[in-house]
């Protein structure tokens, strides 16, 4: 496999026609009844009608065979004796494994997967393996819990460069450090891509990083939650997902996430540390999905993202929206009242927002970023501070809520967990946010402020989350914060609800629509866009902020134009919208068209097409809905061509029906170049075209 930095992602495309693998879009043919645990001699199978992946049982420390796609696709591992998953010194394990099975669901509203349950101990450490096997994805995933006694010690230092001492000498030192994955290679010709992503966006602009390895004699340490394998003498690829916060985020991070050598790829890192376990209940740590596909990237890509949308079911009555929030216009919470959100209403109704959030200030708490000087509350917070302010709102949430029922505007909440004694309180806090969504039917919830300050945190607030979507059936859905601290980034806790994912204003100039953009598009290969929460500002706003000649900045780019740059996501306008003026509210069509395809694009595997966004590119989108439909949104940014080629995922010398749905589209027939490039017409700097597509020869 050519593997390309992501800015260069547009060139990989002209070089890999994309064709999408059957089995990836027969969902239908694929049904929980397929997939199975089983022990057969000494060899675990897990399975589904997708893949098949061989263990040795080892008395439940299992060891890697092979991995056997329905498609054909296999890869053999090296004959080898050491259990993927490790603990530095002790014992062999004293009982015998066991190995339990299940059906489960993430919620009543979800669909079914296999939980494979496998135990055994270490004298008098107990270790306790989750598995899930989902009907539709090749990928299949592992996770690890610890319980006990144990005198074992590894270490949580830093790892850092490799020993600079002739080879001659060996001398490098060996680190003590928990092992979660292992994949045995039987020759020394691997690659590895990893893919580095950052959170904290109030800091960071760039959210995904590449970095490429060949395996060597000594081991290499490298990060990342992603990592796309393959082999010159192979037939597969190899994919991994860490199942983990990023990076420093991680409790007991040692600087890395995988090894590599001539012998094998090492998945590191448990999350847990010695002094996290207890006798009384399981400490669960981090893990991992993996699975093998065709080396064609286009292939890994769709392995991830099957896998990432088994996960949470997408719904269209709980998880669509087009969120307004208030908070980016900088007024905090100073015009926080009921006659103010009773205008955010009646302006959100005639724009075609669905949903309203009242943010930091609708609380008798006030937080520390409130406007009020009587504002002090961040960690610690009491059950009464989470009562609508009695000035604010003197008869509580019930004259907004009837108002917003009738112009069918769905009312959503900020909120902050007490994070004293590393969410002690969870439980209490979990209850508030259940007589909310019994109460009043609130069931969007953005979560702010949260620490991984230890592993205690973040089994309190995992146990918060949970709790809440056992009471409310899985109705509910939360907004995660990734804008500072360390938090949950983008492949953890993603049972839960979507991203919110950046605070950018036009008070500080850091927000241009490109900038908004390029992260939706470079995290759109790896993260489901559909999961993220993206926003378009109130861009009349602060417009001698930017230099006068920026051709840039947001009050030269339409407002339609900017509404369409969050198309594939939850779109979010980040605004006052009671403060937007009159010509603002003719997207209210744009919005209501919109929404009815909302859904169906979302369903889809969504993909980025065309050149890295930069202000002066022709970019874009494509959501495959199965091997012959789907979507494309193509954007022009200020470029100086009127027409232009634009790379896509289909393959070449396809007949293709486009149908203009919104923005400069039109309806037509085009035939795909070798390449899968298609020919767009924009007659405009800062103009963007939907169409549906069908492949008609």
């Amino acid at each position: 496999m050519t593997f390309i930095p992501i800015p260069q992602l547009c060139s990989l495309l002209m070089l890999v026609c994309f064709c999408v693998t059957m089995d990836a879009f027969k969902a239908q043919a694929q049904s929980i009844e397929q997939c199975d645990a089983l022990i057969r001699n000494d060899t675990l199978v897990l399975q589904n009608g997708l893949t098949t992946h061989s263990y040795h049982w080892n008395n439940g420390q299992l060891i890697p065979i092979k991995f056997a796609n329905q498609d054909g696709t296999t890869l053999v591992f090296a004959d080898q004796r050491e259990p993927d998953f490790q603990i530095p010194g002790g014992s062999s394990p004293s009982a015998r494994g066991i190995l339990a099975k299940s059906v489960k669901r993430l919620s009543p509203l979800d669909d079914p997967y296999l939980e494979v349950k496998i135990a055994y101990n270490r004298d008098e450490l107990n270790i306790k393996r989750v598995i899930k096997i989902y009907p539709h994805s090749r990928l299949i995933s592992h996770h690890f819990h610890l319980r006990g006694n144990t005198d074992l010690r590894w270490g949580i230092q830093t790892i850092k460069a490799g020993s600079r001492e002739m080879i001659e000498k060996n001398t490098e030192k060996k680190l003590e450090q928990i092992r979660i994955g292992l994949v045995p290679f039987r020759d020394p010709h691997w690659k590895v891509h990893s893919l580095k992503f950052a959170e904290a966006t109030d800091h960071n602009n760039t959210l995904v990083q590449q970095e490429e390895y060949l395996a060597f004699l000594r081991p290499l340490g490298f990060g990342g939650n992603i990592v796309l394998a393959s082999n010159a003498l192979e037939d597969p690829a190899l994919v991994v997902i860490k199942e983990s916060p990023l990076g420093p985020s991680q409790h007991g991070y040692q600087g890395i996430d995988f090894k590599l050598d001539y012998k094998a790829l090492q998945i590191m890192g448990l999350g847990i540390i010695p002094e996290d376990i207890r006798t009384d209940q399981w400490t669960r740590g981090y893990g991992y999905a993996l699975g093998i596909t065709d080396k064609a990237l286009k292939d890994q890509l769709m392995a991830i993202r099957k896998y990432q949308k088994a996960e949470r079911k997408l719904l269209r009555h709980r998880d669509e929206m087009v969120i307004a929030n208030t908070w980016g216009d900088r007024s905090k919470d100073s015009r926080m009242n009921e006659q103010f959100i009773l205008s955010e209403i009646q302006a959100a109704a005639v724009m075609g927002i669905t949903h309203l959030q009242l943010d930091d200030g609708w609380q008798q708490g006030l937080s520390r970023n409130s406007a009020s000087k009587a504002g002090q509350k961040w960690d610690d917070w009491a059950r009464e501070d989470w009562q609508p302010h009695k000035k604010r709102f003197p008869n509580g949430f019930e004259t907004i809520i009837k108002e917003a029922n009738r112009k069918e505007v769905e009312i959503c909440l900020w909120f902050n967990p007490s994070k004293k004694d590393h969410y002690a309180l969870w439980e209490r806090d979990a209850d508030i946010l259940i007589e909310y969504f019994q109460k009043w039917g609130i069931r969007v919830f953005k979560i702010d402020g949260v620490d991984f300050s230890g592993k205690e945190a973040e089994i309190n607030l995992r146990k918060l989350f949970d709790k809440v979507m056992a009471a409310t059936k899985g109705k509910v859905v939360f907004n995660m914060d990734v804008t500072a601290g360390h938090r949950m980034g983008y492949h953890y806790f993603t049972e839960y609800g979507n991203v919110f994912l950046e605070n950018r204003y036009t008070d500080w100039t850091n927000y241009y629509p490109h900038f908004t953009l390029r992260n939706l598009w470079m995290l759109s290969a790896y993260v489901p866009p559909e999961r993220l929460q993206i926003e378009f500002l109130n861009t009349w706003r602060n417009v001698d902020r930017y230099p006068e000649n920026d051709v840039l900045a947001p009050a030269n780019v339409p407002f339609d134009y900017q509404i369409a740059t969050t198309f594939m996501s939850q779109p979010l306008a980040w605004m006052e919208l009671s403060q937007l003026p009159e010509e603002a509210f003719s997207a209210a069509a744009l919005i209501k068209t919109y929404k009815a395809l909302q859904h169906d694009i979302h369903k889809g595997i969504i993909l980025p097409i065309g050149e890295e966004p930069n202000g002066f590119a022709w970019t874009g989108f494509q959501s495959v809905k199965n091997e012959k439909e789907g979507y494309l949104l193509i954007f022009r940014e200020h470029h100086t061509e009127q027409r232009h080629m634009v790379n896509t995922w289909l393959e070449g010398g396809k007949k293709v029906r486009l149908t203009g749905l919104l923005g400069k589209a039109s309806s037509t027939e085009v035939i795909t170049d070798a390449e899968g490039g298609m020919g767009f017409y924009l007659p405009d700097r800062f103009s963007f075209a939907l169409y549906s597509y069908e492949i008609i020869e």
